[in-house]
């Protein structure tokens, strides 16, 4: 089930996880899931949750109902706690039993939200946990049937600020794979191709990926900073420096389709909210 790995040299090991080795059924699903960040989609029950929640609101709402019964029947122990203990505990006991509610709806308010905040799975990851469970079939119909729930599946990868390109760097070097083998010795580390060893699908490291993200992202930014005075600045040349309305309109023309690209490059490849967007493009 597991391959110890020796880096080189190096007086240490690493243990990898190979999928085929483990026990079919939830064992080998568990291993298929645990292989990638990005496999790690489960169902986070939504509708339990309301159900849950409605039903915990309407408990708050009868005692609460019995609580101002309990107020009006008895005023005087709402204006006062020095009365013997024997008068005050029905009240005790009622509000300890509401402590105990809220605190339950509130676990389950938290957990309904924190829930709530994970990312969903992009399409070419359900399908790859789709495709490994329609193939492979490790465990029941029934019990894999929690796949075709697609609106209520989270993902518990970590959502990062251009996932996207990553996805479409991960796509292309599948698609070079065949006639560029060179390609998954370079982006794959000893673990990772340890992995890819076991069947067809092939587990690339994620911070090689990262950083060739990172270099794409960082030569854009180059280019829309250096490309627009390059323009500019053969523009003026090309008039002596003396501008027409045309010139005028030309430079005009430059800075808005790369103050346009600035602003589409920080919508697609950052987290940046709308009003930094409008003041970076403003700067």
């Amino acid at each position: 089930m597991f391959v110890v790995s020796y880096c080189g040299n190096e007086a240490f090991l690493t243990v990898c996880a190979l999928v085929n080795l483990f026990e079919e059924g939830y064992p080998n699903l568990a291993a298929f899931q645990d292989s990638s960040e990005c496999f790690m989609i489960y169902r986070r029950f939504g509708y339990l949750q309301a159900r849950l929640l409605l039903n915990r609101q309407d408990e708050l709402r009868l005692l609460e109902e019995e609580l101002d019964s309990h107020d009006r029947a008895h005023v005087e122990q709402s204006t006062t706690r020095a009365l013997p203990a024997e008068d005050l505990l029905p009240r005790r006991v009622l509000l300890e039993k509401i402590e105990r509610a809220i605190a339950a709806y509130a676990n389950i308010l938290n957990t309904a939200q924190q829930m709530m905040t994970f990312n969903r799975p992009s399409g070419s990851e359900y399908t790859s946990v789709y495709n490994y469970l329609d193939n492979e079939k490790p465990i029941h119909k029934l019990e894999r049937s929690y796949i075709e729930h697609k609106e209520d599946l989270v993902t518990l990868r970590p959502g990062r600020e251009h996932a996207w390109l990553d996805r479409s760097i991960e796509f292309l070097l599948r698609k070079l794979d065949g006639p560029l083998p060179l390609l998954t010795r370079l982006f794959c580390s000893q673990e990772t191709r340890l992995k890819s060893r076991q069947g067809a699908e092939v587990y690339y490291s994620r911070e090689r990926i990262n950083l060739v993200a990172s270099c794409v992202i960082t030569i854009m930014i180059l280019a829309l900073l250096i490309v627009p005075i390059y323009l500019l600045y053969h523009l003026i040349n090309a008039h002596d420096g003396v501008f027409s309305s045309r010139a005028t309109a030309q430079c005009i023309g430059i800075l808005l389709v790369f103050t346009l690209a600035f602003s589409a490059v920080l919508s697609l490849f950052t987290r940046a909210k709308r009003h930094e967007i409008l003041g970076a493009a403003t700067a």
